[in-house]
């Protein structure tokens, strides 16, 4: 209940936690966290919904992306 602003103090604050944070770690024994990979929606429809966005439904070709206009209907 009162620890809702923790991240604005401490060696989590954003002053100091690039100073502060590699400490933590070495002082719990904990390995730091590498580079997070980058989720893309192309491998999020294709591991979820097992399809290829990219895949035109008539012809079964590779459709080129060349961009995304908002506001059109079908």
């Amino acid at each position: 209940k009162h620890f809702r602003m923790i991240r604005y103090f401490g060696f989590l604050a954003n002053r100091v936690c690039g100073k502060y944070l590699p400490k933590v770690y070495e002082a719990l024994k904990m390995a730091t966290p590498g580079p997070t990979p980058k989720l893309y929606f192309v491998q999020m429809a294709k591991a979820f919904l097992n399809v290829d966005p990219f895949r035109c439904v008539l012809c079964g070709a590779r459709m080129v992306y060349t961009a995304a206009i908002s506001g059109l209907t079908v």
